[in-house]
């Protein structure tokens, strides 16, 4: 496997974790508004929410560990292009 894949490997995982967030982020805030305030929260939409959070949670720490691999890469790229020169 080549670094440039790698990278692009990296870049494809941030790109597919912050649709994710975006998405869960938006079940969030929607959740706040699709009911009113008095009156009491079904099971189903707490689980909703529940699930939402836990996934942008999640999304955010598969974002992070996709950016370190892409930085890794990038410090790879510099020292092969050091010992070439």
């Amino acid at each position: 496997m080549d670094v440039g894949s790698v990278v692009n490997q990296g870049l494809i995982g941030m790109q597919r974790s912050q649709v994710s967030m975006t998405q869960s982020a938006q079940q969030i805030a929607q959740a706040g508004t699709t009911q009113r305030a008095d009156a009491p929260q079904s099971n189903s939409q707490s689980q909703d929410l529940a699930e939402a959070l836990v996934n942008l949670k999640a999304q955010t720490q598969v974002f992070d560990s996709s950016a370190r691999v892409v930085k890794t890469a990038d410090e790879t790229i510099g020292t092969l292009l050091d010992v070439r020169a």
